[in-house]
């Protein structure tokens, strides 16, 4: 029976080769993947390529349904629609989680197994090269292209910590300098938990560079290496039974913390609120997107686990995975552009503008991002 499942094994990696799906080193992982469904060996990364394109799908989306949900001003002639607008809710749960989730898993693997960064500068110039200095020059195409009328003081601001969307680059950058110090000085879970914990309260308050944001996403960055850490055991639980209840559970807190978080921003808005009851829901608040999130990611991670142990990802996957960090840069110059600046929002009515804005940003951006990445400092930076 074993030498069966074995050449069996070796025709199926043969057919997929000939057909193009896999190449020589996909062929030594998928043969290592149909003989034993638990193992990780060379394809235990290829839970968060799996990941990836799920997540830039979900980037897109919110901001294409961004109008209805009431973070971006409605186009002229385009009205409300409450079901986009938890279209728009559903897309944005835990989109940027799952990201910062992604690098900090796989930055563990480079710390930990890879011995990657040697010492703190060596991290810290690294990523000024990688998130900061595409920060700076994006957020000055930015600036100029969609905030006009700006005082220099303001422009320099909008620059510094990252115009538009561009704010995320800073916040991962304060990531990855707090995940390695916490890796580097072998901090306890009991202190990390505390720390996570403080940091969340912190994002409250309005601190310069990002850095408030920062302190959010930082529990989903070390909570990203945290399974890493116990891979092994969460590769045992992605199961069918798993996956539905973890789903189940996504759907419930879904509704129900965003009606919360709804009636919460109602009474903050009021007079009558006081500043410590301000103080509560603000904490609230972050708490409880917080739990969204990682309900979120915990289903969608063990999704991935469960089909990773049982297929082969394509070289399409593993392109489109590769492209996120591009994508995440052009897909809103592109929306903003298409919502602000063109015809396009009368041409298609409020119904079927979220849906065109959604395909066409989408596929400018991947080709962009690809047509970028063909030059040397494109690889480098994007």
């Amino acid at each position: 029976m074993g030498r069966f499942q074995n050449r069996s094994n070796i025709i199926i990696s043969n057919v997929l080769k000939h057909m193009g799906l896999i190449n020589n080193s996909t062929k030594m992982a998928a043969e290592s993947a149909l003989s034993d469904k638990h193992t990780i060996g060379k394809t235990w990364l290829n839970e968060v390529s799996f990941m990836r394109p799920i997540l830039l799908v979900l980037l897109v989306s919110y901001h294409a349904f961004a109008p209805y949900v009431g973070t971006w001003p409605l186009p002229e002639g385009i009205h409300q629609v409450e079901s986009y607008g938890w279209i728009g809710l559903l897309s944005r749960a835990f989109r940027l989680e799952g990201f910062v989730f992604i690098s900090g898993y796989i930055f563990t693997f480079q710390l930990v197994e890879k011995k990657k960064f040697s010492s703190f500068k060596s991290l810290f110039v690294s990523k000024f090269q990688r998130l900061l200095i595409p920060g700076f020059i994006f957020s000055a195409l930015y600036v100029a292209f969609f905030l006009h009328d700006l005082s220099p003081v303001s422009v320099l601001l909008k620059v510094v910590e990252g115009a538009g969307h561009l704010w995320y680059l800073p916040c991962l950058f304060w990531c990855f300098l707090l995940q390695y110090l916490i890796i580097s000085r072998d901090v306890n879970r009991k202190l990390m938990t505390v720390i996570i914990l403080v940091a969340g309260a912190l994002s409250c308050l309005p601190l310069p560079f990002q850095m408030g944001k920062a302190c959010y996403y930082i529990m989903f960055f070390c909570g990203g290496g945290v399974f890493w850490k116990y891979r092994n055991w969460f590769h045992g639980k992605g199961s069918v039974h798993n996956i539905l209840i973890s789903w189940i559970i996504f759907t419930m807190l879904f509704v129900t913390v965003n009606l919360i978080i709804e009636r919460l921003t109602a009474i903050l808005s009021s007079q009558e609120c006081s500043i410590a009851l301000k103080g509560c829901i603000l904490l609230a608040r972050v708490y409880m997107k917080a739990i969204l999130g990682w309900s979120g990611i915990v289903a969608l991670y063990l999704t991935s686990v469960y089909y990773c142990n049982r297929h082969t990802l394509g070289k399409t996957v593993l392109k489109i995975g590769v492209c996120g960090y591009g994508v995440y840069v052009f897909h809103q110059f592109i929306l903003v552009y298409l919502y602000r600046h063109t015809e396009l929002p009368s041409v298609c009515g409020t119904y079927r503008l979220p849906w065109t804005g959604f395909l066409i940003t989408t596929v400018l951006s991947v080709s962009l991002t690809l047509l970028v990445r063909q030059t040397k400092i494109g690889r480098k930076y994007l």
